[in-house]
């Protein structure tokens, strides 16, 4: 066997034994191979454990806060009579909570601002849509239950997909179509054979759903505007929530009346009004809260997680409606629940079907022929019925905000590679 030669200090040649790898080197590597599996069997846990935390913050802040508002303004109950007024205090608590985490963790806030311009003509007509849906929704819980008014807020995604159609953020197609036919027929099951029915109620809700199909597809619109900087929810709400609570400001004026709200029994003593204002505060920190689950659960998982979980929300909440207030559910509300959520699980496995055939170069060459213009890449959007929610968990603008946190993170450990 060949030796390897070295020159020494001095010019001289020295021999050296050949080379053989150590016995601590091979049981070193051999260690290392056992503990892989173990490290990511380990990773994998963390990963599933912290993921179901979220999903059950957003389980329990999303169902509190739907309570909370069936509660709040029911006559059964606490009957607190002015929704819009509350819907306002909520929106002022978000705006503050928003500005306090945006200023708590800048990697949050925006890099670019809305003009004007833009607020005047993007923004307030998206906070005009998105106040209307959650006023009506709060003012709908007057007098129906809660679980009719969840099976009727179901069919925002039908409303979604119209305006979607009419702002050609979604190409018409039988199959959209259809949904929207299986959504339609399974809220007219729910209408039906309501026993608790009441026009005034049912009226408020359908415009209100009507309301967020137009506030979705504004919100779609605002954040595929990358300009605009409205990147994640804290920054949507820190924009929004302001005009929201300035529009609800004069609606609640002009509907409930100041003078009759302050000169109620909830405000006749400092006592009262400090009480008052304390539960009507907490009802802003769930929604917040509810956002701030959404937004980390989908930071952390995909729009399927997403997807699924939100169609077992609508499902847990009128559950929980039923366990609480005593809510009925008759064989033809049931189916059409059923069906009205068939309809919606269809649109998601759509959307998602689309997202793993297609490659992002493929849309875009569909939107290039279709003759769609947008401010980047083409972004698919999934839409929850989450009322209480002031902006859209937009699937593609997560998605971008996810990918761009993943990507900065790799850019920086493939620099560390280089260095060493």
């Amino acid at each position: 066997m060949s030796e390897r030669y070295s020159v020494d200090s001095n010019g001289s040649h020295a021999s050296h034994p050949p080379y053989h790898s150590s016995p601590d080197a091979s049981s070193t590597q051999r260690l290392l191979a056992e503990e892989t599996p173990l490290k990511t069997e380990q990773s994998l846990l963390k990963t599933t454990l912290t993921n179901v935390f979220w999903v059950l913050m957003w389980y329990m802040f999303a169902t509190v806060l739907s309570v909370y508002n069936k509660w709040m303004f029911s006559a059964e109950h606490y009957n607190f009579q002015f929704p819009l007024f509350v819907t306002t205090m909520h929106m002022v608590v978000q705006s503050v909570f928003a500005g306090v985490t945006l200023l708590m963790v800048p990697s949050l806030q925006a890099k670019k601002t809305p003009t004007s311009r833009e607020y005047i003509f993007k923004i307030f007509p998206c906070a005009m849509a998105t106040s209307l849906d959650i006023g009506l929704s709060n003012l709908s819980l007057k007098t129906i239950t809660l679980s009719f008014y969840t099976m009727c807020k179901s069919s925002t995604l039908a409303f979604v997909l119209m305006f979607a159609f009419a702002f050609k953020l979604e190409a018409p197609t039988a199959k959209l179509i259809l949904i929207i036919l299986i959504i339609t027929t399974g809220v007219v099951l729910m209408v039906s054979d309501e026993t608790e029915f009441v026009w005034t109620g049912f009226l408020q809700v359908m415009t209100a759903s009507v309301c967020g199909g137009l506030r979705w597809g504004l919100t779609e619109v605002l954040l595929r505007k990358e300009s605009m900087g409205l990147t994640n929810p804290f920054v949507s709400i820190f924009f929004l929530a302001p005009v929201q609570a300035l529009i609800l400001v004069v609606l609640s004026g002009g509907i409930e009346g100041y003078g009759t709200i302050f000169r109620s029994a909830f405000f006749m003593t400092f006592q009262d009004a400090m009480a008052t204002m304390g539960i009507i505060l907490l009802g802003g920190i769930f929604a917040f809260f509810m956002i701030m689950s959404e937004f980390f659960l989908i930071k952390r998982t995909s729009v399927v997680t997403l997807s699924v979980c939100g169609i077992l929300k609508e499902v847990a909440t009128i559950a929980v409606s039923s366990a609480v207030f005593g809510d009925r559910l008759t064989l033809i509300n049931t189916v059409g629940l059923v069906i009205t959520l068939l309809g919606i699980c269809l649109y998601n496995w759509m959307k998602i079907r689309m997202r793993t055939v297609h490659t992002p170069q493929e849309h875009a060459m569909e939107d290039l022929s279709a003759g769609s213009h947008h401010d980047g890449d083409p972004k698919l959007f999934y839409t929850m019925v989450a009322e209480s929610t002031p902006i859209l968990m937009v699937d593609g603008a997560m998605t971008s905000f996810r990918d761009s946190v993943e990507n900065s993170r790799h850019q920086n450990e493939h620099e560390g590679y280089e260095l060493h």
